[in-house]
């Protein structure tokens, strides 16, 4: 189920995220795009200091949800909901002094008052996720009743999508148009918080001691190298713009391509639902024979999914962004060098998905702490170093660069320190998968037309691509990994006789 809503949750978001940033983009060009999304990006900034609370919080509910304890359940949550809303209050202080030095350092052009109040405006949904919403989301998440989150995300992005259309097209101003999405998004956390308490029937007045959601720095020092990693390239083209190295169009420009890549990872992670589980039982009864044969199943539907998906965008990218901003005329979206650059991110980061996914389950947080933090230093570094030397392309090679060297990395470590498995066989997995993308790519000159006449041309030539991949992909498998895929077509079909049985049972 919650796998299911994951990933029809990322679907509606795919084809909603596409449709308000082109409506603002051809409707208030691309500058304003390029603010707005600055404006998130700083925001998001303020989430580094709920790093690792919400996986702490989870581990902690384990045993009580497990064992019906309402008392202790109310207890572990109202320790992280006092967190949460001293959080909500830093928040503030936060979009206070964004407000007033944004303005003034980093857009000049706009007037203080036009950005000001668009920051408040975008905080707004932020400021309810912490204070009403993530504490039930951990809940939920511990209960495996993540699906609920999922349905309320999917319920909120279409009533987004359609009150953003409706607003745009009846030419309201980006500032009510924004307006309406966070008002919208104010609709989960209330819904969250209203639910949870009837649901578990949570006890107000508990103790609140924040020893209750213990081991969480470790994990935060994962997920805060994890954020700048993920956030780091918009900043800096941002703090450049300020000083006249870039142009704000460059955050517009390299937001269009990301929002694609974002959106490939999380497509692929969705598949890994559940592997984290079953490896960390198996982590703690030592079976490690155990664990070789169904990493092998692991990689194999990761690599594949990745084969065929960047296949796909190796191809169809430019010709994506073409149409989608074809009615954009002051800046220039066609970029190739910076959309292979950052497609080779893309695909180091999903290379990584299975040894990250064990090394955690494993909970060698600490013992993989530095490499994490190596990773975020490496990528300000590079990608500082690249914008000077090459602009808009340099924030993608500080990102490549610190994908292939924490994918590394965690091969490494995991070969070493918990199953002991050669390196032979990612390097194995790398190759094959980095060759159907270039024969793909090769073949697809053969028949991809120099220009498309729209949507229609291109979901017809990107269908013919999967194709090519897709056969590529499993005929490569049938010959490398032949094992693998038969114990992978085995395991799907105990799991569906085991269901049926249970089925026709009740």
């Amino acid at each position: 189920m919650s796998v299911a809503t994951s990933l029809i949750s990322e679907g509606v978001s795919l084809i909603c995220g596409l449709i308000v940033p082109q409506m603002i983009l051809t409707t208030f060009g691309s500058e304003y795009h390029g603010i707005t999304q600055s404006i998130t990006q700083f925001i998001s900034y303020i989430s580094l200091m709920k790093a690792g609370i919400g996986g702490a919080t989870a581990v902690a509910l384990y045993k009580p949800l497990a064992e019906n304890d309402t008392e202790e359940i109310s207890a572990v949550l109202a320790s992280t909901e006092k967190f949460m809303r001293k959080i909500a209050f830093v928040f503030v202080l936060f979009i206070l002094g964004l407000s007033v030095f944004y303005p003034l350092f980093i857009v000049k052009d706009y007037g203080w008052w036009f950005t000001a109040s668009l920051i408040f405006i975008i905080s707004i949904s932020t400021f309810g996720q912490y204070y009403f919403g993530f504490t039930y989301q951990a809940l939920l998440a511990a209960d495996q009743k993540d699906y609920i989150t999922g349905i309320l995300d999917i319920v909120t992005i279409i009533m987004n999508t359609i009150v953003a259309v409706i607003l745009i097209n009846n030419n309201f101003s980006l500032h009510i148009v924004k307006l309406g999405s966070s008002l919208v998004h104010l609709f989960t956390p209330l819904f969250l918080y209203i639910y949870c308490h009837k649901k578990y029937h949570l006890i107000s007045g508990v103790k609140d001691d924040v020893d209750r959601i213990p081991q969480k720095w470790d994990a935060a020092a994962h997920e805060v190298a994890s954020f700048v990693n993920n956030n780091t390239d918009v900043t800096i083209l941002t703090l450049f713009a300020a000083m006249n190295v870039t142009a704000i169009t460059d955050v517009s420009v390299y937001t269009v391509y990301h929002y694609v890549i974002a959106n490939l990872k999380k497509i692929v992670t969705k598949f890994t639902v559940g592997f984290g589980s079953a490896f960390g039982d198996m982590y703690a009864r030592e079976e490690i024979d155990l664990m070789h044969k169904n990493l092998g199943i692991f990689e194999l539907i990761i690599y594949s999914f990745t084969s065929v998906l960047y296949s796909v965008t190796l191809v169809m990218m430019l010709p994506f962004v073409a149409i989608y901003t074809r009615k954009v005329t002051d800046v220039n979206y066609i970029k190739p060098m910076f959309s292979f650059l950052l497609i080779m991110g893309g695909v180091f980061n999903c290379f990584r998905v299975p040894y990250r996914v064990i090394t955690i389950a494993a909970g060698h947080y600490k013992q993989t702490r530095n490499g994490a933090i190596t990773e975020a230093v490496l990528n300000i570094v590079v990608s500082v170093l690249g914008v000077l030397a090459f602009g808009l392309s340099g924030v993608a090679i500080g990102s490549l660069v610190a994908m292939a060297f924490r994918t590394w990395q965690y091969v490494y470590y995991l070969s070493r320190n918990i199953m002991y498995r050669d390196v032979k066989y990612f390097l194995k997995h790398a190759f094959i998968c980095f060759a159907i993308m270039a024969v793909v790519y090769f073949a697809a000159q053969f028949y991809i037309p120099s220009s498309f006449d729209g949507w229609f041309d291109w979901v017809l030539y990107a269908s013919i691509t999967t194709a090519i991949a897709l056969i590529l992909t499993l005929a490569t498998d049938y010959i490398f990994y032949k094992e693998d895929l038969f114990n992978f077509i085995d395991k799907l079909k105990r799991n569906f006789l085991s269901r049926f049985l249970k089925k026709k049972q009740a």
